[in-house]
């Protein structure tokens, strides 16, 4: 998979990371209750947010961060962080979904005729009542918006740096996400960002926490409801 497969429409960018690229850009900051693979999906050395997080994909520009750390709720998740990424590309559903070229993504859960998206039967990851929530509802479907990196660092459950520097931030993490920082906040995570590219190498670093795992984001981001384990 070619950097190329970003597609001819795709915005994107790849200058590298550097204290300069850290310092521009939103940070985008959130807690996951659940890494099985599918948000974030990690496939082919590409990093993609596709499905889960509609607020996160529907916000993120290219050049921005996303900081995805593990739930305090959940024990094997607790005080971790889960992946670091610059999104490089934005593109929509209709092309993700549509194009042979991502059609063997785990995340592609969803087909693009042309006119309309459906569920891919046989998907490991949600169902077909989740459309709505991971694109939004017809005709419009103004969630249907795909973040892409190819520069990440995906620690899955491996354990990765220690927060220690980062503690309070970490410890008030809203339920959604956040995006907007005091000076302070914003200085400590641009400086945690570039520890961790500088200590650990690009790409995966494991498989996820919950690869036999079966979750639907819509119900688990919330509480509602337990993953189903995929036997």
């Amino acid at each position: 998979m070619g950097i190329g497969m970003f597609g001819m429409g795709s915005r994107m960018s790849m200058i590298g990371v550097s204290g300069d690229s850290v310092r521009t850009g939103a940070i985008f900051v959130y807690k996951l209750t659940v890494d099985s693979g599918g948000a974030p999906c990690v496939h082919g050395g590409l990093l993609s947010l596709a499905i889960c997080k509609p607020r996160i994909r529907v916000a993120a520009q290219v050049g921005d961060w996303i900081l995805g750390f593990g739930a305090r709720s959940v024990e094997e998740l607790r005080g971790r962080l889960i992946y670091v990424a610059r999104v490089n590309a934005v593109i929509e559903g209709r092309e993700y979904y549509g194009s042979r070229a991502y059609v063997g993504r785990p995340d592609c859960i969803y087909s693009h005729d042309g006119a309309d998206y459906a569920y891919r039967e046989g998907s490991r990851f949600h169902g077909p009542d989740d459309l709505d929530h991971d694109l939004g509802p017809a005709p419009l479907h103004e969630r249907a918006r795909v973040l892409l990196s190819r520069e990440f660092v995906y620690f899955a459950r491996k354990r990765g740096p220690s927060l220690a520097a980062i503690e309070d931030i970490y410890a008030e993490l809203p339920r959604d996400f956040i995006r907007r920082h005091d000076q302070d906040v914003r200085e400590r995570l641009e400086e945690f960002i570039l520890r961790v590219f500088t200590e650990s190498p690009l790409g995966a670093h494991g498989r996820p926490t919950h690869d036999r795992l079966r979750s639907r984001c819509a119900r688990s981001e919330h509480g509602l409801e337990l993953p189903e384990v995929v036997r």
